[in-house]
């Protein structure tokens, strides 16, 4: 009786093959992942624009309704008051101030960060922010570039007496890190805190 073996010499070429199979499978996943990222943010930078738009559109609107009290007071032949043209005057430099400092925001931040939030209350600017981190990168290291980006810029630093990192969180997605973090910025008190830090002075005196 003659014993036959049965030797399956595409054993290793098919476990190549598999192998080739999930290698292409990961690319692929991993591309989508990245190309739905990439959109998301073009998404989130587009809101962003939609969001200072909105903004410019309240304060100019403001400043339309008080063009329209004074022409009316004009007419009416009442006098103009010095808090009237005070008033027009700050709203028209805060215009002016919140017009170049968003559009400077906008030009500092790179491609791959955007702002998901922005919300300005009792003298107090709320950023909130995601970004995708590289594999060779810190998540602290990245909020401190943008947080010291911000703060060398002359433009947008002004009028801020305080910049400040709120929270962060991460999470990872297929080997990739997406970044998330809330940025605070105080404006500057003018005259209080000066004048706050002179009376202690002297008090100690």
């Amino acid at each position: 009786m003659v014993t036959q073996f049965t030797i399956n010499l595409n054993k290793g070429e098919d476990l190549a093959e598999r192998e080739a199979r999930w290698r292409k499978r990961r690319e692929i996943i991993t591309l989508t992942f990245l190309v739905i990222i990439v959109a998301v943010l073009t998404m989130l930078n587009v809101q962003q624009y939609q969001m200072i738009e909105g903004i410019l559109a309240t304060k100019q609107s403001t400043i339309r309704e008080i063009d329209r009290r004074l022409d009316s007071l004009k007419k009416t032949g009442k006098n103009i008051s010095k808090q009237d043209v005070l008033a027009l005057a700050k709203l028209e430099k805060e215009r002016v101030l919140w017009t170049k400092k968003l559009l400077s925001l906008g030009e500092l931040l790179p491609d791959e960060m955007a702002i998901t939030y922005l919300e300005y209350k009792n003298q107090l600017l709320l950023l909130r922010m995601i970004s995708i981190i590289k594999k060779d990168e810190k998540e602290f290291d990245r909020v401190k570039e943008i947080i010291d980006k911000l703060r060398a810029s002359p433009l947008f630093f002004r009028d801020f007496a305080e910049m400040r990192l709120k929270e962060q969180h991460q999470t990872d997605i297929d080997e990739q890190t997406i970044l998330s973090f809330s940025v605070l910025c105080e404006i500057e008190r003018k005259g209080k805190g000066t004048k706050g830090r002179r009376g202690r002075r002297s008090s100690r005196g």
